[in-house]
C-alpha cells in the first residue's frame, strides 16, 4: 500500500482574532472550540448497552486572554451581571449575542449566541501577564432555533441565514484588528487591607493570585436541551506570600484563636475592604476576611505562608451589594 497526500488538501492553522460585545479578544495560546456530544446510554437487559443517544449540548469555550487591560474590555470581561449578580437571574435573555474567530488563512467560526460564564482568574505580578487562566464562554442554541437546522460552510460575517449553533467559515476576509499594546499589564501590585497595623502596604513574594468562582444552572427544554443558564453563586477570593505583615500581625488578624474565633462565628465579623492596585488600576474586594494563612519553618523561605482572604456580600436596606469592583 502506497500513501499519499496533496498538501492543498491540508486543513488551515493559525491563531483567532475574536471579536464579542463589541471588542476584540487576543490570546496568549491555542482556542479549541470543542463540537463534543453529551450521550446517554440505552441498556436493554438482555444485551446491556446498545446504543447512545444524543442529549441537548453546549459548547465551552475557554479562551486564554492576552493581558489587555482597558475601560472597553473590562466590562465585558468582567461583567456587572457576574460582579453584581442576582441570584436565579439568567445570563442569556433574549437577544443573542455572538462571537466570531477568524484566522489569518480566512478559516472561521461563527457562534450564534455566546455569554461569558466563567471569569478569567489573575495573576497580579511584574513580568506577568495578568490574565492567568482561561475565560470560559458558553455557546447555546440560538433564539426560535432548532437543533436540526442544517448549515453550509459560510464566506461571510455574519452568515446569510443564521445557524443554531455556528457555522464554520471559509475564505473569509481577515482584517488586521487593533493590538493595543499600550494597555498591556504585566506590573507589581501592592495591597492594603483598610487601615490595620502591618497591612497598610502590603508587598509581596510573588505576586497576588486572584481566584473567581462562577456558579450556575442550565435551563433545560426537553427536546432541545441548554436554552438559557441561570447564575446561582459568585465569590472571590484574593493570596499572597505578604511581605509587610509580620507574624503578629497574621495571627492578630486571622482568628483562628481570641476575638471572633468561635465557632459558628461569621467572618464578615471581622472583614474590611482589600484594595490592590499598580498605581493606576484597582481591584476592591469589599469586606474581605482573612480565612487562611501559616507559620513556615524552613531554610531560605519567609516565615509567613501563603495568606488567604476571601470577600463577603454586605447588604444595604435588605440588598446585596457588589462584592469586587474592576477599573
Amino acid at each position: 500500500m502506497s500513501i499519499s497526500i496533496s498538501r492543498a488538501n491540508l486543513p488551515g492553522s493559525g491563531a483567532p482574532l475574536i471579536t464579542y460585545n463589541g471588542i476584540t479578544i487576543w490570546t496568549r495560546s491555542d482556542v479549541v472550540v470543542p463540537l463534543k456530544h453529551t450521550l446517554k446510554e440505552q441498556v436493554s437487559s438482555m444485551y446491556g448497552r446498545v446504543t447512545k443517544t444524543r442529549e441537548g449540548r453546549k459548547i465551552e469555550i475557554k479562551i486564554p486572554i492576552y493581558g489587555f487591560w482597558n475601560a472597553t474590555v473590562l466590562p465585558v470581561l468582567f461583567p456587572s451581571a457576574i460582579l453584581n449578580f442576582v441570584r436565579g437571574a439568567r445570563m442569556f435573555g433574549t437577544t443573542d449575542l455572538p462571537m466570531t474567530m477568524i484566522a489569518k488563512n480566512g478559516d472561521g467560526i461563527y457562534l450564534t449566541n455566546v455569554q461569558l460564564t466563567g471569569l478569567a482568574n489573575l495573576k497580579l505580578k511584574a513580568n506577568e501577564q495578568i490574565f492567568a487562566a482561561d475565560a470560559t464562554f458558553t455557546a447555546l442554541i440560538g433564539n426560535n432555533k432548532v437543533p436540526t437546522t442544517a448549515q453550509a460552510v459560510i464566506s461571510t460575517f455574519p452568515p446569510g441565514t443564521t445557524p443554531p449553533y455556528y457555522a464554520i467559515g471559509s475564505g473569509l476576509t481577515y482584517a488586521e484588528g487593533n493590538f493595543p499594546q499600550t494597555g498591556f499589564k504585566s506590573l507589581a501590585w501592592t495591597g492594603a487591607w483598610n487601615a490595620r497595623t502591618g497591612f497598610t502596604n502590603i508587598m509581596t513574594q510573588d505576586g497576588w493570585d486572584i481566584a473567581w468562582e462562577v456558579k450556575t444552572t442550565d435551563d433545560l427544554v426537553d427536546g432541545i436541551g441548554p436554552v438559557d443558564m441561570f447564575i446561582d453563586q459568585f465569590w472571590c477570593s484574593a493570596s499572597a506570600i505578604t511581605v509587610g505583615p509580620t507574624t503578629t500581625n497574621i495571627d492578630g488578624n486571622l482568628d483562628f484563636q481570641g476575638t471572633n474565633a468561635g465557632v459558628g462565628a461569621d467572618i464578615a465579623g471581622d472583614s474590611d475592604n482589600l484594595v490592590l492596585t499598580d498605581g493606576t488600576s484597582t481591584i476592591t474586594i469589599t469586606k474581605a476576611a482573612m480565612t487562611e494563612s501559616g507559620i513556615v519553618f524552613a531554610p531560605g523561605k519567609k516565615r509567613i505562608a501563603k495568606t488567604v482572604w476571601e470577600g463577603t456580600l454586605t447588604f444595604t436596606t435588605g440588598a446585596p451589594n457588589q462584592m469586587v469592583t474592576v477599573s
